[in-house]
């Protein structure tokens, strides 16, 4: 193409120079005036040809680098997608990520109470018509239903939201409802030091902060139930310090109240914020991370051990609330002043909480052990009696500071590495002065694989059941024995 051109305009000049001697002067600037139209105009037109050429050539080369890297879009701008236990974008440099996550968990409950045949109510009282809480259950539900997005923006950035969908509303949701269940959003400046905001789960035990998804047994303890602050809306700084074998970590918040499961009202939230703290000594060459599951499902080699202690405090007088709003939502155990039995209050004064907990792995065995400790202080009188089986009837109560205990011990056995698991565990909750409650369970657990695809079976004994909790299928009758036989199926992906 350019040999043409040349020979064009080579023809064009040696043209132009045969007529120029018969022109006159004008003709001739006239003329040449023409071939520089013409050079320029055929100048334009290879320059054209050449950019048309080398955006084909560009896009050809495009073409060949996404045929040779499918998840990628070139390398300044790449964005990948995937599957790698979950699903996933991120960009290239992995400064931007978002995560998939789901959890279900399909559970089958035969539970019946132990009345003597009396026909009784939830309460504990007889029933005038003798048609009581008398009964047994079956019943299928999916206990837990979540979809969960999490990653990082910038590295360090870190965010976690969690959709819940279970349809057993408990005390939090309407049946059906899809509600928000937790959202963090975290940054860490260094390891000693990061700080995290939103809705999350309190740093206080170990039980309760840890996912549902890798608990041993189909449900946490009965102690669990009665002395956990749940999930909080709040502030909550973290961080590690290395110190050669041992590598302390630390949680501390402050947040509106315990057990804020979804956030109260701006009138409803009174001037006295909760606080809670823990602190955790991993052991022999452990990490935290380690006893992220109850199970020694990675079956460590050598033996691994943490220790860690809690703190909580809550104050929730009436008169403190502003705007005269009222969520005095915080259940306690006391002894009712009409019959001496336990009962459910809800807070109305102060409380501290103390708890302490021991874990350890190897090769497949696991033991945890905690305990709580709570002090009462409800000497104001604001104290309200709770419904929790129905019509309150124990009312009133009978002294203004308590001493609760609680605790549970818990333990679980590879009999086939990394598959299947027998499991055992036994829960005491002691109100002060009152009647005592225990809970004994066993069960296995098939871990198809790992805690993203696992059959779990437990039976429970309760005796004197204190408190309902729709979560670990406690319906019963209040101070009376209740049985259950859970299984479930829990798949994540």
């Amino acid at each position: 193409m350019k040999h043409g051109m040349k020979f064009a305009m080579a023809v064009i000049v040696l043209i132009g120079c045969s007529t120029a001697w018969a022109a006159s002067d004008a003709e001739l600037q006239e003329q040449i005036q023409a071939l520089q139209n013409r050079v320029a105009e055929l100048e334009a037109q290879q320059s054209t040809q050449n950019v048309e050429q080398r955006n084909a050539e560009l896009i050809k080369q495009l073409m060949n680098e996404m045929a040779n890297n499918p998840n990628g879009m070139g390398q300044d701008t790449a964005v990948t997608a995937g599957y790698d236990k979950r699903f996933f974008i991120k960009s290239s440099d992995d400064q931007f990520k978002l995560e998939f996550d789901t959890l279900l968990q399909f559970r089958h409950t035969y539970m019946f109470t132990d009345d003597g045949s009396r026909k009784l109510n939830t309460d504990g009282t007889r029933a005038a018509d003798g048609d009581g809480a008398d009964s047994s259950a079956s019943d299928f539900e999916v206990e837990t239903s979540r979809l969960m997005l999490m990653g990082h923006v910038l590295k360090d950035l870190k965010y976690n939201i969690t959709l819940e969908m279970d349809d057993d509303s408990g005390d939090n949701a309407k049946q059906g409802d899809v509600y928000l269940y937790t959202y963090e959003l975290s940054y860490s400046f260094m390891p000693e030091f990061g700080v995290k905001a939103g809705r999350f789960k309190g740093p206080f035990g170990k039980q309760e902060p840890g996912s549902t998804a890798k608990l041993q047994m189909v449900d946490r303890s009965l102690a669990d139930k009665v002395f956990n602050i749940d999930r909080v809306s709040g502030v909550e700084g973290f961080g590690m310090f290395d110190m050669g074998d041992i590598k302390p970590e630390y949680r501390v918040a402050v947040f509106n109240g315990f057990r804020n499961n979804n956030d109260a009202m701006y009138s409803d939230t009174d001037n006295s914020p909760g606080l809670a703290g823990r602190l955790m000594f991993p052991m022999m060459g452990a990490s935290s991370a380690d006893f992220d599951a109850e199970s020694d499902i990675e079956f460590h080699e050598n033996p691994v051990a943490m220790f860690a202690v809690s703190y909580a405090y809550a104050n929730d007088r009436c008169e403190d609330h502003f705007l005269s709003g009222n969520n005095d939502s915080y259940k306690f155990l006391g002894k009712s002043a009409v019959d001496g039995k336990t009962d459910v209050f809800e807070l109305g004064g102060e409380t501290n909480m103390i708890g302490a907990d021991m874990s350890l792995k190897y090769s497949g065995l696991s033991v945890n052990v905690e305990g709580f400790y709570q002090n009462l202080d409800v000497d104001s009188k604001e104290w309200a009696d709770a419904a929790d089986f129905g019509n309150a009837v124990r009312t009133g109560l009978l002294s203004d500071e308590l001493d609760n205990y609680g605790w549970h011990v818990q333990s679980g056995y590879f009999i086939v590495p990394k598959s299947f698991e027998l499991t055992s565990r036994i829960s005491g909750v002691h109100p002060d002065g009152s009647n005592d409650s225990y809970e004994y369970a066993g069960g296995w657990n098939w871990y198809l694989s790992g805690n993203d695809l696992k059959l779990s079976m437990d039976l429970s004994y309760i005796d004197d059941l204190p408190v309902v909790n729709s979560a670990a299928n406690y319906h019963g009758i209040q101070n009376n024995a209740l049985f259950l036989i859970r299984t479930q199926l829990q798949f994540q992906f």
